[in-house]
């Protein structure tokens, strides 16, 4: 099976290694390596991953590194959509996420 990378996704992946890059390059080249082993994975298993934005993206954990790839399947091909931190809110949720009110601890 075909895998294609969005703009998007590429851009993201370019950001995370050059980030990491900035401080310690083999860590760059080892999560580089786990985002490869990930798509193939993938590629390997593309229906084991649990669905989870709008009845067709899926998401696979990065194994060693809090990143997620998310990803949908046609018929002939693997679109990688997403490479992003498991920190920050999934690519469709921006603008719903409201910060929470600080809690208030109670007095005695």
């Amino acid at each position: 099976m075909r895998v294609r990378y969005t703009d998007t996704a590429l851009s993201e992946v370019d950001g995370i290694l050059s980030h990491i890059a900035r401080e310690n390059r083999a860590a760059a080249g080892d999560v580089s390596e786990a985002i490869a082993a990930t798509v193939k994975r993938i590629v390997d298993q593309p229906d084991d991953s649990p669905i989870v934005y709008d009845g067709a993206v899926r998401a696979k954990t990065v194994e060693r590194f809090q990143y997620r790839v998310y990803y949908v399947t046609t018929e002939h091909e693997i679109i990688i959509r997403n490479v992003r931190s498991t920190r920050r809110m999934r690519p469709w949720e921006r603008g719903r996420w409201r910060a929470r009110e600080p809690s208030r601890a109670s007095t005695l």
